[in-house]
């Protein structure tokens, strides 16, 4: 079984976490010419009440044409380096990271209510969250009515409904409780403070 199953996450709310910080999602879609798959990048938000993501893409993006089809979500947390000697010898040079694989449904939206639904959420999460506080938040209202109508032409909007999660945490979960505190407070050491925060020591 791959991953191992000490490295798999089954909390829920740990993956919800993940993407909700990390939110820039690797899309994995068919392509026809090929037994690859095509790769885009998109930033989504994750509506926890609906169960959906939502985004937006150029209209001439692959996914544009993938409605009702299936794709996978790449959510990649943060990573580093593990040197044996945050562990006093005791572990082999390795790599710590986490990942969050969602497999959904694509759903590409029509209406004009809808769509403009989507963009303000979008902005205003984004604008809220990644926005220095010293900044003023750009706010959707900026541009006029006539403008956003054209520009919602060149785009498709999008919902993808998970129909699967998967966590992949390699945090050296296969180790004893001493040796994971001791890589921790290393990490935290070195300013690693997000991915420290992800290794149980219990």
């Amino acid at each position: 079984m791959y991953p191992a199953p000490h490295f798999q996450e089954p909390n829920i709310e740990q993956l919800h976490a993940l993407v909700n910080t990390y939110p820039l999602a690797s899309v994995l879609m068919p392509n026809k010419q090929c037994s690859l798959n095509d790769i885009c990048h998109i930033p989504l938000l994750f509506d926890a009440q609906r169960d959906i993501f939502i985004g937006h893409v150029a209209k001439y993006n692959p996914l544009s044409l993938l409605d009702g089809q299936s794709v996978n979500l790449l959510f990649r947390g943060d990573d580093c380096y593990l040197s044996p000697s945050y562990s006093k010898n005791k572990t082999l040079p390795s790599w710590l990271y986490s990942s969050v694989l969602v497999t959904a449904n694509v759903h590409i939206i029509q209406k004009f209510s809808q769509k403009e639904s989507i963009m303000e959420r979008l902005t205003t999460h984004f604008e809220q969250e990644f926005t220095p506080n010293e900044n003023p938040m750009w706010q959707l209202n900026d541009v006029p009515q006539q403008h956003r109508n054209i520009m919602y032409q060149e785009l498709s909007f999008l919902e993808f409904e998970p129909t699967s999660w998967k966590g992949n945490f390699k945090l050296s979960q296969n180790k004893a409780t001493i040796i994971r505190e001791e890589i921790k407070n290393n990490l935290i050491l070195i300013n690693k403070v997000s991915i420290a925060n992800l290794i149980k020591t219990y």
